[in-house]
């Protein structure tokens, strides 16, 4: 599933997320894309995510924290990128964004910060990767099937589209 947008975004995101989850994240992050997503798997993927960026385990991401688990994303995506590039899977280089996504997310992923305190909290880590299972969940029956993810994703396209 891609939960990029999610976390995030989050993860996913970013992902959280992210966002990532946030991102929706496709089979990254330990989802399967075609397989149906509980909210509490979702739940369980975020407090484990927000486990492995508190470090210190105080139920809370400081700045530091962040940045140290920014640092070792960078570090891990380079490591991809020259395993790909060694064994001729590299994808081509995207042009750096411009126009009006360009600097969107700004530094350290402000958006997650909802209070602007500089502290992120397990409920704001997971609030964009919990709004968007909501906004796919169009039956409310705490459960995304592959289909309600495909038509929230068609319906988030057509909407950027047009």
């Amino acid at each position: 599933m891609r939960i990029a947008t999610m976390l995030a975004g989050g993860l996913l995101t970013i992902a959280m997320t992210g966002t990532a989850l946030a991102g929706p994240m496709g089979a990254r992050g330990g989802f399967d894309k075609d397989q149906p997503l509980t909210r509490a798997e979702l739940n369980a993927q975020l407090d484990k995510r927000f486990a492995a960026i508190d470090t210190n385990g105080n139920g809370q991401i400081e700045a530091a924290e962040m940045q140290a688990a920014k640092e070792a994303r960078k570090a891990k995506w380079a490591e991809r990128r020259e395993a790909r590039a060694a064994d001729g899977t590299a994808k081509p280089a995207r042009e750096k964004r411009s126009g009006q996504w360009a600097g969107k997310r700004g530094g350290d992923r402000p958006q997650m910060d909802a209070n602007g305190d500089g502290i992120i909290t397990r409920a704001e880590f997971g609030a964009r990767a919990l709004q968007w299972f909501d906004a796919a969940d169009t039956n409310r029956d705490g459960v995304v099937t592959p289909e309600e993810r495909a038509a929230h994703w068609e319906a988030r396209k057509a909407a950027r589209r047009g």
